[in-house]
């Protein structure tokens, strides 16, 4: 069921996203050819036409989070959606899902855009074979130097990123639960805002607490501090910050699942 609501989810936005998406890749090739032929009126224009696309990227992303949480299962189609024979977790959780695989279609995007500007822009004045092997010559030297321990503290920075924007969105839909409870029915806005920022103090305080407490056990573990003490010290803290961010997402994602099971109070 997870699969159709996931399915259902990536149609309904797709209306949004992918025109954007085509209309970044347009202009990347536009500024590309416009830097490589020097055009400089139009290199201008396409430079700031894609930056304004970028920036509604952004922006639309963190609207259609939110929107589609709330119009979806707070307003008017909540009332179809929860007589779906499925969980509510389910339903939050597709939507969560949603929002991440478009956040990462976003990035891939990016990536892409700059690649072909920077592609179009120096083709027939730069030797990418020679970058290319350059470039692998000076990843093997550092894995040899480092060993897989670089690799894995990057995989687990990048593992945090995207925890601490899961945190970001089930704090969203969290909120936008709190919101529509009986008691709140005249401030809902309101509601959600405030409790979004409370929530947020809440979480910093934690992990103020769990950082501050894992600092103060380390610093009595190692007095003399070396460069694999340093090292260890920075892999405990990404494991302990993991394990931490995770929980509160638990905490988050079944206090959303709660409120819509037991608490719901549609417009």
């Amino acid at each position: 069921m997870l699969g159709k609501l996931l399915k259902y989810e990536l149609k309904a936005t797709s209306r949004v996203f992918i025109p954007l998406y085509i209309a970044i890749l347009v202009v990347s090739i536009v500024n590309g050819l416009s830097l490589n032929l020097e055009i400089l009126n139009i290199q201008g224009l396409a430079t700031i036409v894609l930056m304004c696309l970028f920036i509604s990227l952004f922006v639309i992303t963190i609207v259609v989070t939110i929107q589609r949480f709330n119009k979806n299962l707070l307003k008017d189609e909540g009332y179809l959606m929860f007589t779906l024979p499925v969980s509510s977790k389910y339903l939050v959780l597709s939507k969560y899902l949603t929002s991440l695989i478009w956040t990462f279609l976003s990035f891939i995007v990016a990536l892409l855009s700059f690649t072909i500007i920077f592609t179009i822009a120096t083709y027939g004045d730069f030797n990418y074979s020679y970058f290319i092997n350059e470039f692998n010559l000076l990843f093997s030297n550092i894995s040899n130097i480092l060993g897989t321990t670089i690799l894995s503290e990057f995989f687990k920075i990048v593992l945090l990123i995207i925890i601490s924007y899961t945190i970001f969105i089930f704090n969203v839909y969290l909120s936008l639960s709190i919101g529509q409870l009986p008691i709140f029915n005249r401030f809902r806005n309101v509601s959600s805002f405030i409790g979004f920022l409370v929530i947020n103090l809440l979480i910093s305080y934690v992990q103020n607490i769990v950082d501050n407490a894992f600092v103060n056990i380390e610093a009595i573990d190692n007095v003399n501090y070396s460069i694999d003490s340093i090292s260890s010290i920075v892999s405990k803290g990404l494991n302990v910050a993991i394990i931490i961010n995770i929980i509160i997402i638990l905490v988050l994602f079944f206090a959303t699942s709660y409120i819509l099971n037991k608490k719901l109070n549609l417009e």
